[in-house]
């Protein structure tokens, strides 16, 4: 067979591995575009972000409900009708009218109404806190849906091209071996290495699909094509955020993070619960006033006034015992909620910590990935050119493009854990905001240097 026979064959190789990368990577979307693009699309009309701004709606509301226990009551009635009187001694027609005020006002309840209005307050912060945390758990949700496509295409991008190289350096089309065949060393050791290429490709085909289908749940769309998806540059607004050591942001996570905020809000809910129950032992002061203006009403002749004033003073004797129980489990209540707070206290010390070092490792990783690659790629031009004259075999080539091609998976996994471990720190410390997602005034990769 000729060598520009086995060239031709190999160029017809190369030529449908690109067809099939093509086939791939390009599955039709309409405009899809940034990172920053994609989140806000989310934000704007996913079922979590419009269910927690609607719980925040009715949070403050509640709070109106509960001041307005202090307003009066008014009310207005107006009667007009006839009233007759048949079959008895002094029988009778009148036509009545009747026009009555009143006004009810609630003095003091022992503390009972102000409990409830502080804790409809505390309750419209936490439903603030609770959208938040939707809206950064979507937006991380997200980031990691797009960053992991990007991820995925990459890698299966390396993996055909490894595979294509893998053959045009071992010769080898295929890697079926019959028992007993006699085949030299080498050339085991090459149909060996193909295969594991193709294995790679499938592997890596799967886990690209997959992420395909993670990315069209995430932001409900059929299709995606991520020749238009770009790798983001994180802005050096954003990185100027970041603690500086774990104890940093164990402090910060302590004063800031949602979760504790939650749970501390939580515990001053149960402190207000415990004071409406005792206001349950105590007096209620309500006053009333009433007009009322009547015009042969009752089948009295002529009109007259009626005017009321009065202040109550209610004191709940039957209390002390019929109330007892639901203020024990108010206490109880209490207890429970402080010592909830205690254990997420611990959990948010954990989580501060956790995020610290994956951030540093992050960053120290991707330092490392940044260095092999380069050394990967040195390392193949060199194993090339020396098998060009000589001086090593196929097997060297080989084992460096292998070498290249793991340096390069690790290079785009250390890339996106780097990003998406900032978010998670700022989301611990209660900073993350989604115009941090990215900056959209220049195109970056997953580099996060300042310059």
């Amino acid at each position: 067979m000729s060598r520009n026979y086995i060239e031709f064959i190999k160029m017809i190789i190369k030529s449908a591995l690109t067809s099939v990368i093509a086939f791939l990577m390009v599955i039709t979307l309409s405009n899809a575009s940034s990172l920053t693009d994609m989140v806000n699309s989310v934000l704007d009309g996913h079922e979590d972000i419009v269910n927690a701004k609607k719980e925040l709606e009715e949070a403050g509301r509640d709070v109106t409900d509960a001041q307005l226990a202090y307003a009066p009551d008014l009310g207005i009635k107006a009667e007009a009708g006839r009233a007759n009187k048949f079959n008895v001694a002094s029988a009778s027609q009148k036509n009545f009218k009747t026009f009555d005020l009143t006004w009810d006002q609630k003095i003091m309840d022992s503390g009972a109404t102000m409990a409830d209005i502080r804790s409809a307050n505390l309750k419209l912060d936490k439903a603030e806190l609770e959208y938040i945390s939707s809206r950064n758990d979507l937006m991380i949700e997200a980031a990691e849906a797009y960053l992991g496509l990007i991820k995925a295409g990459e890698k299966l991008e390396t993996s055909i091209q490894a595979e294509a190289n893998t053959r045009q350096t071992s010769g080898q089309e295929e890697i079926r071996v019959q028992v007993g065949s006699g085949l030299a060393s080498d050339v085991l050791k090459s149909k060996r290495q193909l295969a594991n290429a193709q294995k790679s490709v499938i592997s890596d085909e799967k886990s690209y699909k997959s992420a395909i289908y993670t990315y069209e749940k995430v932001f409900d769309v059929d299709e995606v094509n991520v020749d238009v998806l770009s790798k983001p540059r994180l802005a050096p607004g954003t990185l100027e955020l970041l603690p500086d050591s774990m104890k940093e942001t164990v402090s910060l996570a302590l004063l800031m993070n949602r979760d504790l905020l939650i749970s501390a809000i939580d515990v001053k809910v149960a402190r207000n619960d415990v004071s409406s129950a005792l206001a349950n032992f105590g007096p209620t002061v309500d006053a009333a006033l009433s007009w009322k203006h009547k015009d042969d009403a009752s089948h009295t002749d002529g009109n007259h006034l009626e005017e009321e004033a009065k202040v109550t003073i209610d004191f709940p004797l039957s209390g002390i015992y019929m109330e007892m129980p639901s203020y024990q489990n108010d206490r109880s209540a209490l207890d429970r909620a402080i010592n909830d707070h205690a254990v997420k206290e611990r959990d948010t010390i954990k989580s501060a910590k956790d995020a610290w070092q994956e951030y540093a490792n992050a960053r120290t990783m991707l330092s490392y990935s940044e260095n092999e690659a380069a050394i990967a790629k040195e390392l193949l031009s060199i194993s090339m050119k020396e098998r060009e004259s000589g001086q090593t075999d196929a097997a060297a080539v080989l084992a460096a493009e292998e070498t290249l091609s793991g340096a390069m998976n690790d290079l785009s996994d250390d890339s996106m854990t780097l990003v998406t471990s900032v978010y998670e720190l700022l989301d611990v410390i209660n900073m993350l905001e989604p115009d941090m997602i990215e900056d959209t005034r220049k195109v970056g990769s997953f580099n996060t240097s300042t310059q």
